[in-house]
């Protein structure tokens, strides 16, 4: 009976913890009706927005990566590591791993012949 009973003698406990003044949003519908919702409490970064900055950063590193070639882009990486505070945290998200740079390696070369055996253009 106890084991019953337990989570009713805690609701009210519950209810005054997590009632705060603008947990509810008022609003009107289209036809005059007052409608209260709860306040969506979302993060503000959701976590979705982070995966995607690292991929999109992953993959501008390939692009770059593949189009200047990889001793280029190290040696503008290494200007960058020797720049002001930003261009610092940039050259560190931007710093190439040795997948990424076999990976570079290989569009690059798909890209070259890409250009000249298909596309009949001088690289």
């Amino acid at each position: 009976m106890a084991r019953l009973l337990r989570p009713f003698s805690i609701l009210p406990a519950r209810v005054a913890q997590e009632y705060r003044r603008s947990s509810a949003v008022v609003s009107f519908n289209h036809d005059g009706l007052e409608v209260a919702r709860v306040r969506n409490r979302s993060r503000y970064l959701p976590l979705w927005h982070v995966i995607f900055f690292i991929y999109f950063a992953m993959l501008m590193r390939l692009v770059v990566a593949a189009d200047i070639g990889t001793a280029s882009y190290e040696a503008r990486m290494e200007e960058m590591r020797n720049g002001h505070a930003l261009e610092r945290v940039a050259a560190r998200v931007m710093h190439m791993d040795p997948v990424s740079r076999q990976l570079a390696v290989q569009i690059r070369a798909g890209l070259t012949y890409l250009n000249q055996r298909i596309l009949d253009r001088r690289v």
